[in-house]
């Protein structure tokens, strides 16, 4: 896309743009008064490079505009597509286990040999036992709430049992029917419009019941998902801070199959499935900027082939935001404005635009030195020029620490925005995973063999090896479990589903999460344990997942136990939702966590943060409100993190209507950089106002200057001029504060060090630090001396009154200060004087001494 189409759209970028507008003006009449001044000042090379460097931070400005809003549309495209195919990952490890159920087996096998008997005894045996099944579809659809339907047909088509009364379907001609008795996969994933489903485009999950004995099908079983009503709730929570934005899922051909705005984006509609170079496009006669996305897919898993995609209107994708949420946040403030923590790229468009500046800030310097050591004093216009141009730079110089700043809190602001949402992300990862183990566990709890072998007060062994291969049989479809186990109505255990755990067996459970969910009292209640080590998992944190059993009258009779496989599961969750470089590998620097209210740690990617410690987060991330977020900066060993949080809110009943509570944290952190650097950074220099001569007052002009952050000054009439880039030649004999010599004017020229004169170590740096080159008369002798300092800043015209030199009594001998400026209010200089340093005193002390004939210094 075009760069300036682009602006058009961008209003951070347009201020910018319009700010260097008005300095340019500003230029162009500083250029042509600087052409009519005395001493010629020319501005042009200095209004180019600024310009010339304007392109770098305006071409990062847009890139930065562009790729925030770019990252939002796809990390909400992405999580939609993801977090759908998750859930239907789970979809398949249903259909594949519920196809084996021996009730639905058991029926069908009735049906087979009752098929000949029109006895009336018979045809209420058949009605009894439907009814029986479509009662343990209900139960099945009570606990797996994402199902709309349960439909059971024989091998003809026939619908022999369904949940959905109002479904007037007898037989069906969908050709799922011949797919899944044919098929060798574990299942059939059908989307279209079915005669199962009103004809309306459904999502069904399908395969053959077959005789254990024989392999013969049976039947075959349609679960039906709910799709709409899942998708919605999907797009619902990633829409609902930004509305302007339309979630849109996309079969492979780009075609609409469901959409956050069905009035805007109705189902049917054809949008852009792959993406162009700049995610740009036009529908319904605007404009839209847009992201379409595939799966990552959830262990090896991707679905249909669905595409995940996301737009909005060019007009509102880049609109300014507050960010309210930081505006009080101290630390942030910091960090974002420590330009030690800035990219190495934002700190070199710094470097340069400082660099122009301080090369015009040395030219009207040695512009004001000019004026002061002219024999014609009086020159206002020239003074007043000078002072502009320096007013304009410096003003240009702070637009571009200024956007650079911007930038840098944009991307900073990008980084927490993405922590959020990722954290987001992972805690309903969490919760729709736990959401299947609360179902599980008072699924297998109804399993007709464990009800009627737990009626009986005594277990045969081989009943409790039946019992064992269930557990076995459930254990290895679903790997999330380290072990299952069942125990009898006085919490002895009766079978294991590891044979490593065998030794169990004849044990009491011991917890009192096993007698609490003896005690339920419905089939949809279950139990959780504290997250806490368990002789169940090796004495690692984890949750044990319970419910109760009861035989066919509805006594309790024993309790099921499955427990969570929570180390590995928790920290895949985790890692999925950590950014990843080019390799695949998690960004250096960042981890996550799971945590509860306590700060106790479920989960970590820091090998460092163990589970089951506790990690000081501070109230604001502890004490989130359920299914809220927050961002932030804080201060973790030693460095500064970019934080995102959110609490568990449930899914759907779980966590919800069930009366489970458990409270979790997802926490994201990704390193900024040191805290020491914000220390360490270097302070402002002070604001001065110095004293104004009034009427017809003699005055005495000044150079200034900065040695670190307190500021010096010499009479202009002993300045020469101020250099930069130069280097030093060091010299043999010579004083510790004497750095070298330099080439000036046909002559070899000291430099001393100021700083080492104030007791400082700095080295110099001729990138950074000026060199003052000025002059005194020794002994009838016009000579040349160089000071470094760290920079020149004013040449201002100070009245006498204002100058007090040190008297015979207070003076020192030795002392390299000739008088200070006092300000006319003690705040004036912080409550400071600035001294004028004596140059003839410096060169005779440091300088002269040295200067002797080699041959007196080998005598």
């Amino acid at each position: 896309m075009h760069r300036d189409h682009l602006i058009g759209y961008m209003s951070d970028v347009q201020n910018f743009e319009k700010n260097m507008s008005s300095l340019s003006d500003k230029w162009d009449l500083l250029t042509l008064l600087g052409s009519m001044s005395n001493i010629g000042m020319d501005t042009s090379e200095t209004r180019k490079a600024f310009e010339d460097l304007l392109d770098e931070p305006l071409v990062r400005l847009i890139q930065e505009t562009f790729n925030k809003s770019l990252d939002e549309l796809s990390s909400k495209a992405q999580s939609a597509i993801d977090i759908l195919i998750r859930n239907l990952f789970e979809r398949t490890a249903d259909i594949g286990f519920l196809s084996t159920d021996d009730d639905i087996r058991h029926y069908l096998q009735f049906l087979k040999m009752a098929e000949l008997s029109i006895s009336d005894e018979l045809r209420q045996l058949k009605m009894e036992k439907k009814e029986a099944l479509t009662q343990r579809f209900a139960e099945y659809v009570a606990k797996y709430s994402v199902y709309e339907n349960i439909i059971l047909l024989d091998t003809k088509g026939r619908v022999l049992v369904q949940l959905d009364h109002d479904n007037p379907i007898s037989a069906t001609k969908d050709p799922l029917l011949g797919e899944s008795l044919q098929t060798h996969q574990g299942y059939v994933e059908t989307f279209r419009p079915s005669d199962l489903t009103h004809n309306r485009p459904s999502l069904i999950y399908s395969y053959r019941v077959s005789d254990p004995s024989t392999d013969e099908a049976l039947g075959v079983l349609c679960l039906v998902f709910r799709f709409e009503d899942e998708l919605r709730s999907i797009f619902r929570k990633l829409t609902q801070e930004n509305p302007y934005i339309a979630l849109e899922l996309l079969d492979q051909d780009g075609q609409v199959i469901a959409s956050s705005s069905p009035y805007h984006v109705p189902v049917g509609s054809i949008l852009e499935a792959r993406n162009s170079p700049t995610h740009q496009t036009y529908y319904a006669g605007f404009e839209y900027l847009y992201k379409a996305v595939k799966t990552t897919g959830y262990q090896g898993y991707t679905g249909p082939g669905w595409i995940g995609h996301a737009m909005v209107p060019m007009h509102l994708a880049f609109r300014s935001s507050s960010h309210s949420s930081l505006s009080n946040d101290p630390m942030f403030d910091k960090v974002a404005n420590t330009t030690e923590y800035f990219p190495q790229e934002l700190k070199d468009i710094l470097d340069k635009a400082k660099k122009i500046q301080t090369e015009l800030d040395i030219t009207v310097w040695n512009g004001n030195v000019q004026i002061a050591n002219a024999s014609n004093k009086e020159n206002p216009f020239t003074k007043a020029l000078l002072s502009e141009i320096s007013k304009t730079g410096e003003e240009t110089k702070k637009v571009f620490e200024q956007t650079v700043t911007n930038l840098n809190t944009a991307m900073l602001e990008r980084y927490l925005e993405d922590l959020r949402f990722q954290s987001s992300l992972a805690i309903d990862i969490m919760d729709r995973n736990l959401y299947e183990r609360a179902n599980d566990c008072r699924w297998w709890a109804l399993t007709t063999t464990f009800r009627e072998y737990l009626a009986q007060r005594e277990l045969a062994p081989e009943e409790r090896s039946k019992m064992g291969s269930i557990l076995e049989y459930i254990n290895s479809l679903y790997t999330v479990y380290a072990t299952m186990f069942v125990y009898d109505r006085d919490g002895t255990i009766q079978a294991v589903s590891n044979g490593a755990h065998e030794h169990y067996v004849g044990r009491k459970v011991g917890h009192s999460w096993a007698a609490d969910a003896l005690r339920l009292q419905t089939t949809q209640e279950y139990i959780v344990s504290e997250f806490e080590p368990s002789p169940f998992y090796d004495n690692d944190h984890t949750y044990v997942y319970n419910a109760c059993i009861r035989d066919f009258a509805g006594e309790s009779v024993g309790g099921i136990g499955i427990v969570f496989d929570s180390r590995p599961q928790f920290q895949a969750m985790l890692d999925d939702i950590l950014p990843k470089n080019e390799e695949g590998e998690i960004k250096e620097g960042m981890f996550a966590l799971f945590v509860d209210r306590r700060g106790r740690v479920l989960s970590s990617t820091d090998e460092s943060i163990e589970v089951g410690s506790t990690i000081a987060l501070g109230e604001s991330v502890l004490n989130l409100p359920c299914g809220r977020s927050h961002a932030q900066m804080i201060a973790y060993n030693g460095l500064y993190y970019a934080l995102g949080a959110t609490c568990s809110s449930g899914y759907r009943e779980y966590k919800h209507s069930d009366g489970y509570r458990n409270d979790i944290i997802a926490v994201l952190f990704r390193p900024i950089g040191e805290c020491t650097m914000a220390q360490e950074e270097t302070q402002m220099r002070r604001e001065y106002v110095y004293p104004k001569p009034s009427g017809l007052e003699e005055t005495c002009e000044i150079s200034t200057f900065f040695i670190g952050n307190t500021l010096f000054a010499v009479e202009s009439k002993e300045v020469v001029c101020s250099l930069m880039h130069q280097e030093l030649t060091p010299i043999l004999h010579a004083s510790e504060y004497n750095l070298g010599v330099i080439g000036f004017d046909k002559r070899m020229v000291s430099v001393i060090s100021l700083a080492k004169l104030m007791g400082m170590e700095k080295k110099y740096d001729k990138e950074r630090d000026t060199i003052i080159v000025v002059k005194a008369d020794i002994d009838g002798q016009l000579l040349h001396l160089g000071l470094a300092v760290d920079a020149i800043f004013s040449s201002p015209e100070i009245p006498l009154r204002s100058i007090s030199h040190y008297s015979n009594v207070l003076k020192n001998e030795n002392s390299l200060t000739k008088a200070v400026i006092i300000p006319d209010r003690a705040e004036d200089f912080g409550n400071e004087m600035i001294s004028i340093i004596d140059v003839p005193k410096i060169y005779g002390q440091l300088v002269q001494p040295y200067s002797r004939p080699l041959s007196r210094v080998m005598a």
